[in-house]
């Protein structure tokens, strides 16, 4: 069936509010139950944000509002997709069949991405290693929650925004470049993302390399795996997580140097807010964009 809306970019941006609205009831449902659950006193402003205010990347309620997010995602999904796009809400890009090469290429990617970052820095003399702070059992947990919220902003801004803004226009660098200025200003709010011009430009490219195989396969597995190991490997290679900071789950521990400016070491906000990451961005994006339109 044709869509209620034709057009799809109009429906790309009604669909933000509607998430929004949707995600916003459903946490405060389940913040509520959170309350109830361990015996916080709801009619005291204050227990929310005893309990709520300081959670750290390691913490079961963390992940459990994480996974509450994902659902309020998808019901909002599932209202536009079943009413107004009229199509299966698996058209996203869910199928699991043959993906399993995608979600290791997405991790292994993203590992040799973070990785050769920290290389560089290290080799120019931006970051100094201050030493190894081993395994933390925290580490399961923050996996888990990283991996939730990579894949509720991928259905989010690939699986619906890309795919409508796609509908409507047959040049795909167009349709990324829509999805990825919503992408870029979801995370407008971050510490530190304003202290230069880089962090915002990483974060607007970072919406082509996380949204270019999409355009191919219409599959979301390899950004989603792609997504969740930028997150993880940054705080594994002690890396600020989009100016937040890493205890929780760091393996190794080091500092900026100081010899470099903020703008190449990254500063306070991590490696999102280095010009090598913002050029790594744009030759993975095209490194991927070459292999899927060769195999075409």
């Amino acid at each position: 069936m044709e869509p209620r809306i034709k057009n799809g970019w109009f429906r790309a941006i009604l669909f933000m509010p509607i998430w929004m609205i949707t995600m916003g009831f459903v946490v405060t449902i389940a913040s509520v139950l959170i309350m109830l659950a361990t015996g916080a006193d709801i009619s005291n402003p204050g227990s929310a944000e005893e309990l709520f205010g300081n959670m750290s990347f390691d913490s079961p309620i963390l992940l459990l509002m994480t996974a509450f997010q994902v659902v309020g995602s998808f019901l909002a999904l599932w209202f536009m997709m079943s009413v107004v796009n009229r199509e299966p809400l698996m058209n996203i890009g869910l199928s699991l069949e043959n993906r399993g090469k995608e979600m290791l290429a997405g991790l292994g990617g993203a590992l040799v991405f973070i990785g050769g970052i920290f290389l560089v820095l290290w080799m120019i003399g931006a970051i100094t290693m201050t030493g190894v702070v081993g395994f933390k059992p925290g580490v399961f947990i923050v996996s888990m929650m990283l991996f939730l919220a990579a894949f509720d902003e991928e259905i989010i801004f690939r699986g619906y925004i890309l795919k409508n803004m796609m509908d409507e226009t047959d040049n795909r660098w167009i349709a990324l470049g829509g999805s990825s200025v919503l992408f870029a200003l979801l995370h407008a709010g971050n510490p530190s993302v304003w202290s230069n011009w880089v962090p915002m430009t990483e974060l607007f490219a970072a919406g082509f390399i996380l949204g270019i195989s999409y355009t191919f396969t219409k599959n979301l597995w390899l950004p989603t795996f792609f997504h969740f190991g930028w997150n993880l490997f940054q705080g594994l290679f002690g890396f600020e997580f989009s100016g937040m900071g890493v205890d929780s789950w760091k393996m190794i521990a080091h500092e900026n140097t100081g010899n470099i400016p903020d703008v190449i070491s990254g500063g306070a906000f991590g490696i999102e807010g280095s010009v090598i990451s913002l050029c790594c961005t744009i030759l993975g994006t095209y490194l991927i964009f070459k292999y899927y339109n060769d195999k075409e």
